[in-house]
């Protein structure tokens, strides 16, 4: 192919050389075949009743976990606690919840700490999603915290319903905060995660289940509205707000510009269905609740 016949975007593009017998790039993330196959599967393939949805994410965590340049992070980290007050008297309180699902029971109807346990109960889940532990570095401590908040800060006071859809809520939503009140290097270090779900959500929609897209659109721009306008939520406790009711904590906290929408059609789209059949569960478990609270 002569100059003249190089497409415009490729002009200037220098032919790839190496020795290496492996794919080989200048990314350490593309060069690792976890990451290859778990984002192509998340991007390019559709959703089955034979795996979860969650499935790959266990893989990716710990690909991207060990790709990372910890040298780089902790760099990072000690920077802004150096600059950020905020930032650098929560890592050094580093406070863990010790709740449990039954801990959460005896808040009276209607406020947060009541809908948190009814939500658990309902779909027998525990409210640590990663296990507990006491973390060994600061990035650990991150990682356990931002699970601990994540149902009770960008589900319930998000306006995040907990369907597949509305789970553009929290990964934009935490993008955007993150970004916000901390600076950009180690906001892209605490983010990658959220970006890899928003990006492969879309892009997967767009290919298998373009009747989903525009409600990803409104959910991703709701998302990034609501961290660009809040306080730093992943930095408090929402121990001290379970006694609020959800327009409460809002205001507690500074959490603004939620708006919720039940997506729960699209989700069942979205989900081949799988949606629809664990709604099915979770409302028979919620009788079965409901039924013992009465006796």
């Amino acid at each position: 192919m002569t100059d003249k016949e190089t497409p415009y975007l490729m002009k200037g593009a220098k032919p790839p050389t190496s020795e290496s017998s492996i794919l080989l790039s200048s990314s350490r993330y593309l060069n690792d075949p976890r990451l290859r196959e778990a984002i192509a599967l998340r991007m390019l393939g559709k959703n089955g009743n034979d795996l979860p949805s969650t499935y790959t994410l266990p893989a990716l965590f710990q690909a991207l976990a060990e790709n990372e340049d910890y040298e780089e992070l902790f760099t990072l980290i000690a920077t802004e606690r150096h600059t950020n007050k905020a930032f650098d008297a929560w890592m050094s309180e580093g406070f863990l919840s010790t709740m449990s699902r039954d801990d959460f029971r005896d808040f009276p109807e209607g406020t947060v700490g009541r809908i948190y346990y009814e939500y658990l109960y309902d779909r027998e889940f525990e409210p640590n999603i990663v296990t507990f532990k006491q973390p060994e570095n600061e990035m650990e401590y991150w990682v356990i915290r931002a699970s601990q908040v994540h149902d009770v800060f960008e589900h319930i006071l998000a306006g995040a319903p907990f369907d597949i859809i509305n789970e553009m809520i929290p990964t934009s939503m935490k993008i955007a905060n993150v970004h916000k009140h901390l600076s950009s290097g180690l906001a892209g270090k605490f983010t990658i995660i959220n970006s890899i779900l928003t990006t492969s959500q879309i892009n997967r929609a767009t290919l298998h289940y373009p009747r989903c897209v525009p409600a990803l659109l409104e959910r991703l721009e709701r998302g990034l509205m609501i961290g660009r306008t809040s306080e730093p939520y992943f930095m408090m406790k929402y121990e001290d707000i379970l006694h609020l009711s959800v327009e409460e904590a809002r205001k507690a906290i500074g959490m603004n510009n939620t708006l919720e929408v039940d997506y729960g059609e699209l989700s069942d789209v979205i989900s081949e269905g799988q949606y629809s059949r664990d709604a099915a569960a979770a409302a028979a478990r919620r009788q079965e609740r409901l039924a013992a609270e009465a006796a």
